[in-house]
């Protein structure tokens, strides 16, 4: 692991998205559909693919440690789901990709033998992030990932500015056609 702790200061925050999810093996999927469309909203969409790969792992973790991954989970299983919590935090120059469960235990890199169908999810992040850690909630813990991002993410609008105005233009609004699609894929899912 290569750090632990929050990892950015408050005032260097330019945007932030989160979503709370049921731990359960459809969060990851919708956690993937929020972030795509975060990104393209922060116009950050060069990264997308690898920050949909770590928030992947990243998510599919805290569903394994305290979420439910049974396909069909019995009603003793539903009545102790707990939530993941995912945010993606737009810095001048990298996004920060949390994501929180209710486990204390932290996480740790093992080595996952060469037949092993799983294992490898913490050595990916750690390729693909610039840094990457975790720190302990007041209900579990959060586990996060910083990516590069090139070039800069836009400026957010100061104080007193219109949104209207050149110096801050409006972001694009909700894309209608993909969160009807979102939701047509979720209503299959369930």
């Amino acid at each position: 692991m290569t750090g632990q702790g929050v990892p950015y200061q408050t005032r260097h925050v330019r945007f932030v998205d989160q979503l709370s999810l049921v731990a359960a093996q459809s969060a990851v999927r919708t956690s993937r559909h929020f972030l795509r469309f975060a990104l393209a909203k922060w116009q950050a969409a060069l990264i997308e693919d690898d920050v949909l790969l770590v928030a992947s792992e990243l998510v599919t973790n805290a569903i394994a440690v305290t979420g439910v991954v049974a396909a069909k989970p019995t009603w003793g299983e539903l009545e102790r789901i707990d939530l993941v919590h995912v945010r993606l935090v737009g810095l001048p120059d990298s996004v920060v990709v949390e994501v929180w469960d209710v486990s204390g235990e932290p996480p740790r890199l093992r080595r996952a033998g060469d037949d092993a169908e799983g294992g490898r999810g913490l050595f990916l992040v750690q390729e693909l992030a610039a840094r990457w850690g975790s720190y302990g909630t007041a209900g579990g813990k959060a586990v996060w990932a910083q990516l590069a991002v090139r070039p800069p993410l836009p400026q957010r609008p100061q104080s007193g500015e219109r949104r209207g105005s050149k110096a801050a233009a409006a972001p694009p609004g909700p894309d209608a056609a993909f969160l009807r699609r979102v939701r047509a894929g979720l209503d299959a899912a369930l």
